[in-house]
């Protein structure tokens, strides 16, 4: 079997978390003037942010892995109603207490492999489906 260096990982792990530090904070600027090129970068962050918290393990694994989560909630529901908004952060915690917390040893990974495809299907549907306000074939806001 075939080891791989612990400073490869180290490069991969940390820059995974690079790529979900820098990308949130992209995303939250583009949401104004892109909306789906931001669902895309917040997209890709999410699965740096779910990578490095694979990758970081027992150390900071289980911790992070509310992150990705939180950030989903918030580029989903941006711009809806604020109700909408509250539920999804609420979801997020607590998918993340229920897999990380409550019942780790039937899920495995702290329920990273059910999380990320979640977030994805939810960046999907938020594509789909806009908010009110953003003009859906250019992804850019309408001006009121």
């Amino acid at each position: 079997m075939m080891e791989t260096d612990p400073f490869v990982l180290g490069v991969i792990a940390w820059g995974s978390l690079a790529i979900f530090l820098v990308g949130a904070l992209a995303g939250t600027l583009l949401l104004e003037r892109a909306y789906r090129l931001a669902l895309t970068v917040f997209a890709i962050a999410t699965v740096g942010g779910f990578t490095f918290s694979f990758l970081s393990g027992f150390s900071v694994g289980r911790f992070t892995a509310l992150l990705p989560l939180v950030v989903t909630a918030f580029a989903v529901t941006r711009d809806r109603d604020q109700r909408l908004q509250l539920f999804a952060q609420a979801a997020a915690v607590g998918i993340y207490v229920l897999l990380a917390w409550i019942i780790p040893e039937q899920v495995g990974y702290w329920g990273i492999q059910l999380e990320l495809p979640l977030c994805l299907v939810a960046y999907a549907a938020a594509m789909i489906k806009p908010p009110p306000g953003v003009v859906a074939a250019r992804g850019s806001r309408r001006s009121t």
